[in-house]
């Protein structure tokens, strides 16, 4: 059977499957990613807030019943429990420039309100990561889709391009992540000091 002009057009436009397969489980992979670092946002959110607004836990009736049936008891077997101090980590002295830079009145701040500002601002700098995660997503896949009427040199070569696009953003995130975890550090030490 013979095609005709228009069907072989057509036809010699259309990316093969198996191609297709890749971009969309790589980004269904990139979407699933984003969705993971804001649910994770938005935790640690919510956390830190439900801790500053209820910082002792509600007794259940059986804890009360407990304590209400043999309190001579439990004070005679078990000395008084000690609070659990946390050491704080030795930060490098930059670290702690860095969080007098982004927290000017940190002195007057709690650990709480310092950590909840800097965990604010660890938030945005996710959220324009992402941002820039998406627009550049967006670009390499619209370069893939140019490299799919090309050559497989260039397919491949744009399928890495992507790759790295990626790879390059979740070091971007895990910096940040990292950077917060040391600010936070920097200011237990700092909060310690005083």
């Amino acid at each position: 059977m013979k095609m005709t002009s228009a069907n072989s057009i057509g036809s010699a436009s259309k990316a093969p499957l198996g191609e297709l397969a890749q971009v969309r489980t790589l980004v269904l992979f990139l979407v699933s990613f984003l969705l993971g670092v804001a649910a994770t946002g938005v935790w640690f959110h919510f956390a830190s807030v439900h801790t500053a607004e209820n910082p002792n836990p509600p007794t259940t009736d059986q804890q009360n019943h407990q304590q209400s049936v043999v309190p001579e008891v439990a004070a005679t077997a078990n000395p008084p429990a000690q609070k659990f101090v946390e050491q704080p980590v030795p930060v490098a002295q930059e670290a702690v420039e860095d969080v007098k830079r982004a927290l000017p009145n940190y002195v007057s701040l709690t650990l709480d309100e310092g950590t909840e500002v800097l965990r604010e601002a660890a938030l945005k700098k996710y959220a324009a990561a992402a941002q820039e995660l998406q627009t550049q997503i967006a670009q390499a896949q619209e370069e893939l889709k140019e490299a799919q009427n090309k050559s497989s040199a260039d397919q491949q070569a744009a399928m890495k391009h992507l790759q790295q696009v990626q790879a390059e953003q979740s070091q971007k995130l895990q910096q940040i992540g990292g950077e917060l975890q040391t600010q936070i550090a920097a200011l237990k030490q700092l909060k310690a000091a005083k």
